[in-house]
């Protein structure tokens, strides 16, 4: 019967904790009824009570706000590389497709400047 009084005093202290943390973190726009500081105070007064009031009556429910919805990839426009307009901001794969045409433009210049100065050297047969 101890064992049961134990569980239940500490499961009524994390409950208070719990409600006391919520109070004082919870938006000013959220709270009914009281002042947070009143509210903080009665949980802390009439630990259960007082926890109960607040999530009750002290806690406005929150506002539902627009969700994202998740986009699968056959409705993503990026993901099908449908027509973009021309001033359209430029994506990841087209920053890299430029760069990899870069790079391939340097090597190419890199191995014609280096084929031109082989032709210039003499040959050693």
């Amino acid at each position: 019967m101890v064992r049961l009084w134990l569980v239940v005093a500490v499961a009524a202290v994390a409950f208070t904790v719990y409600a006391v943390i919520d109070c004082a973190t919870m938006p000013r726009q959220r709270i009914r009824s009281l002042r947070r500081g009143w509210w903080v105070l009665l949980v802390l007064v009439l630990p259960v009570l007082g926890g109960l009031l607040w999530f009750v009556l002290g806690r406005a429910p929150a506002t539902p706000g627009p969700t994202p919805r998740y986009r699968g990839p056959e409705d993503d426009p990026d993901f099908l590389g449908g027509p973009r307009a021309t001033g359209s901001p430029r994506t990841g794969t087209d920053q890299d497709d430029a760069t990899l045409r870069d790079l391939e433009d340097q090597f190419r210049d890199e191995r014609r400047d280096r084929d031109e100065r082989d032709d210039d050297r003499p040959a050693d047969r």
